[in-house]
């Protein structure tokens, strides 16, 4: 179910000032409808890289997702569209082709035998990519995840737990391989 606060109902409203006349619930199937093809051209431009890898940033904000500056978005990136006020990005990401970033799972608390999968409720927790982490090609960065500062995920890998800042994370579950020091300075 969608949540919506007066403000940013107000602030939708004034970027479109013709809704204004529009009933709610036929605003906000059209704004959820919108949102999709915001995805879906979020997630498939790709003609002229260089303008695309800024123009993605710019259309998940106005999906809901926390975009800091500087961020950059591979082609083909799936993340929760209708969660996405849980998506928070911080300055200088990558985040590299073909990733999955997901806010909500499956609750399986109380799932029994012989009950049906479709009736479990879902459990939405955040998703935070810290300033200037990485996440490498064909990753999944599943719900109540923190990428830490600087980090690096490998291609591939099924982040399931934080990762530190300045490390290196790799696998399927993602685990830390090498923590990253500071530069020594040279004395030349």
């Amino acid at each position: 179910m969608l949540n919506f606060t007066s403000k940013k109902l107000d602030e939708y409203r004034q970027v479109f000032p013709i809704i204004k006349k529009v009933p709610r619930a036929a605003y906000l199937k059209a704004q959820m409808v919108s949102h999709w093809w915001l995805f879906k051209i979020a997630k498939n431009w790709v003609i002229l890289d260089r303008i695309s890898l800024s123009l993605r940033p710019s259309i998940w904000r106005m999906v809901g997702c926390h975009v800091g500056k500087n961020v950059a978005i591979g082609y083909d990136v799936y993340f929760d569209v209708h969660n996405a006020s849980l998506i928070h990005i911080e300055d200088d990401v990558w985040v590299a082709s073909r990733c999955l970033i997901l806010c909500h799972k499956r609750d399986l608390s109380s799932y029994h035998k012989y009950d049906r999968y479709n009736d479990l409720g879902y459990i939405k927790l955040p998703v935070t990519l810290k300033k200037g982490c990485v996440v490498g090609m064909g990753s999944i960065v599943m719900p109540g995840v923190t990428v830490g500062e600087g980090s690096v995920v490998g291609a591939g890998s099924l982040v399931v737990n934080d990762i530190p800042a300045w490390s290196i994370a790799v696998g399927n579950p993602a685990k830390v391989v090498k923590q990253l020091e500071k530069r020594k300075e040279s004395l030349t």
